[in-house]
C-alpha cells in the first residue's frame, strides 16, 4: 500500500465515528508522536484525543487539498470541517507532515489554523 494510500485510508476510519478505535491505531506504530501547534501526543494521548472527538462532535469531514509523497515521508494540506453536538460548524486548515516506518504512521508534525469558528476550536487539534 502506498503512503498516499495510507493516510486517506487513515483519515477515512479517523472521520468514521462508528469504526473501532483499534481499527484506527493499526495505521500507526506503538512509538507513535504526533505534534500539533507544539503539543505533543504518544499514541496513548492520541487514542484520548479520538475519543474526546468522538464524544464532543456530530461529524468531521477531512477534505485533501494537496499530498506529496517521497521516500518514507509526505506531506498535507487539508481542512477539517467540524460539527459539534451543538450544531456549531467549523472549519480548520491543517499543514501536516507525516513519517513512516514499516508500513505505519511514526510521526505526525501539524500546524492549524482556524478559518471559520469560534476561538475554543483553535484547541481542536489537542482535545482531550
Amino acid at each position: 500500500m502506498t503512503h498516499e494510500q495510507i493516510i486517506r485510508d487513515m483519515f477515512s476510519t479517523f472521520t468514521n465515528f462508528d469504526a473501532d478505535l483499534d481499527a484506527l491505531l493499526g495505521f500507526m506504530t506503538p512509538d507513535y508522536r504526533q505534534c500539533v501547534d507544539g503539543h505533543e501526543m504518544t499514541l496513548s494521548a492520541f487514542q484520548t484525543h479520538t475519543r474526546a472527538l468522538r464524544a464532543n462532535l456530530s461529524r468531521l469531514e477531512i477534505d485533501i487539498q494537496h499530498i506529496v509523497c517521497e521516500g518514507d515521508k509526505a506531506a498535507t494540506v487539508h481542512l477539517a470541517r467540524v460539527t459539534r453536538l451543538s450544531g456549531e460548524e467549523s472549519l480548520i486548515k491543517v499543514v501536516a507532515f507525516y513519517q513512516f516506518r514499516e508500513g505505519r504512521i511514526c510521526l505526525v508534525d501539524e500546524l492549524t489554523h482556524l478559518l471559520k469558528g469560534t476561538e475554543k476550536d483553535q484547541d481542536l487539534g489537542t482535545l482531550q
